[in-house]
This record gives structure tokens, sequence and C-alpha cells, in this order.
């Protein structure tokens, strides 16, 4: 039974990478959200290539806990790995954010980043290639599904990109 008067955890669940850039991105993402709610017990853990587990932030955990998957899509880690750490977890109370995308936000934010690209490379810092207005077509590369809802997420996602841009965005899978 949950306790309605505790305030959940929220347990950030990202893919994860062995590259220490991309570790310590995660890392400054959590500490902007326990910065802007103070009091919020915000933790991350990683689904593989780096620690620590969900598995095992969740052993140390007692309470409502908040899974909030930090991926772009709905794919296998949310629609099966997720489901199963909250099965394996040592208490009940554990519930599942949505993932990241598609969302209007995100295609924002992408956006945001593409224009900070170009920005680098006008400035000679990046080997962005472009035309004198931007890109011609962005390629939205994602890792790939087996999951036909994972893919039209993806497509989604690169819809809502090129709506934000203007431009043609093409969905690319690994």
């Amino acid at each position: 039974m949950r306790d309605e008067t505790a305030a959940p955890t929220l347990l950030t669940v990202a893919h994860g990478t062995r590259d220490r850039a991309g570790i310590a991105a995660y890392r400054a993402l959590i500490d902007l959200v326990r910065a802007r709610r103070p009091g919020l017990t915000a933790e991350l853990s990683f689904l593989d290539l780096a620690l620590p587990t969900p598995a095992q932030v969740l052993s140390a955990r007692r309470g409502p806990v908040v899974l909030v998957p930090l991926l772009l899509n709905t794919g296998y880690h949310v629609t099966v790995d997720l489901p199963a750490v909250r099965a394996a977890a040592p208490h009940p109370d554990i519930r599942q954010a949505a993932p990241l995308g598609p969302d209007p936000l995100l295609a924002a934010a992408l956006a945001d980043r593409l224009a900070e690209a170009d920005r680098l490379s006008e400035a000679g810092r990046s080997t962005c290639v472009h035309g004198p207005s931007g890109p011609d077509a962005v390629v939205l590369a994602a890792a790939g599904s087996t999951d036909p809802a994972a893919r039209a997420d993806t497509e989604m996602m690169a819809d809502l990109l090129r709506e934000r841009l203007g431009r043609p965005v093409v969905a690319a899978y690994l």
C-alpha cells in the first residue's frame, strides 16, 4: 500500500554510456533537478554500461519511487526492462513515468542544440556541414528497435522536429 504522505523519490533511469562526458551530463541534469526542487530526492541510475543500476538504488530506498526514463521513446527498455526492475524491487510502491518523447518540448531542445552546433560551426569550433542558411536536412539518429511502437515514436519525433525547424528531418536507425 502506498504512503500518500511521503514524497516519492525520483529515480531517473538512463541507458548508460562508457563516455565520462556523457555520465557527467546525466549527473549535471540530476543536480539541476535537485537545485530546482530542494527537498526532493532525485537519484540517477543506468540500465547498461554504467553504475549504479536501478536495482542497486532501489535496494537502498524505502517509500514511494517514480522511475523516470531518460529515454527518447517507448522501446524495449521502457516496455520490458523497467517493468522487470519494478517486479524485482524489494518494495512494491514504484510507479513508472513515460519516456521523454516524442514531445514538442524535446523537439524544442533538439532545435536549440542544432542552433548551438551551427553557431559553433560558424565560429570554426565545429565540423557541421551546412548551407548558408543552416542545414538543408537533419537526420534524427536512433538506436533502432524491433518494436513498432518505438519506431513510430521516432518517426513522430522526426515530424515534430521537422515542424519546429521548417526543413526536412529524416529518422535513421543504427
